[in-house]
């Protein structure tokens, strides 16, 4: 998986890269910043700012299209390359599936595209959607158990909701 690892780093631009394991919402100095919890390496990428147009090819008045995640996360864990694709909400969390399934679809792209540039070697891949919340009306999942994820019906995507704020230990989201 370090090998896959390696070739995502190498295939994105730096500038989408984050060196800190820790989620904030650049836009709402009062949302709580979330800590990433891991072992090993991984990859934290911040592909929907405000500064650039990911996706240039897309019409703009088409709702949700250029819609994506706040943070995608690529973490090798045994042997399977985890994809957790992070969105940050306050309250309402209405429309995270389509921000959330469009991340999903880039990232596999990301991952084909890695592939691709390893000769087409082909790795154990999941996708995760961690869905972060500052919400005192919802029921979050903890970091102490495995509560079962979610599944988006579309785009089979597993998901959960998880208070935003509160370390996020990877490792336990790994299944």
């Amino acid at each position: 998986m370090k090998e896959l690892l390696n070739a995502l780093d190498e295939i994105i631009v730096p500038r989408f890269k984050q060196r800190s394991a820790i989620l904030e919402e650049p836009k709402n100095a009062a949302y709580p910043s979330t800590k990433i919890r891991k072992v090993g390496k991984a990859l934290f990428c911040q592909f929907d700012t405000d500064e650039l147009d990911i996706f240039p090819y897309f019409n703009q008045t088409v709702p949700f299209l250029n819609s994506m995640c706040d943070y995608t996360i690529f973490y090798p864990y045994e042997n399977t390359m985890f994809v957790f694709l992070c969105e940050l909400k306050t309250e309402k969390v209405n429309n995270s599936s389509k921000q959330l399934e469009s991340a999903k679809l880039f990232a596999e792209f990301l991952i084909n595209m890695a592939e691709k540039h390893l000769n087409f070697k082909k790795f154990m891949i999941e996708y995760r959607a961690l869905i972060f919340s500052t919400s005192d009306k919802r029921r979050f999942s903890t970091n102490v158990k495995k509560d079962a994820y979610s599944q988006y019906q579309a785009s089979q995507l597993k998901y959960k909701h998880l208070k935003a704020g509160r370390n996020c230990y990877l490792d336990h989201h790994c299944y």
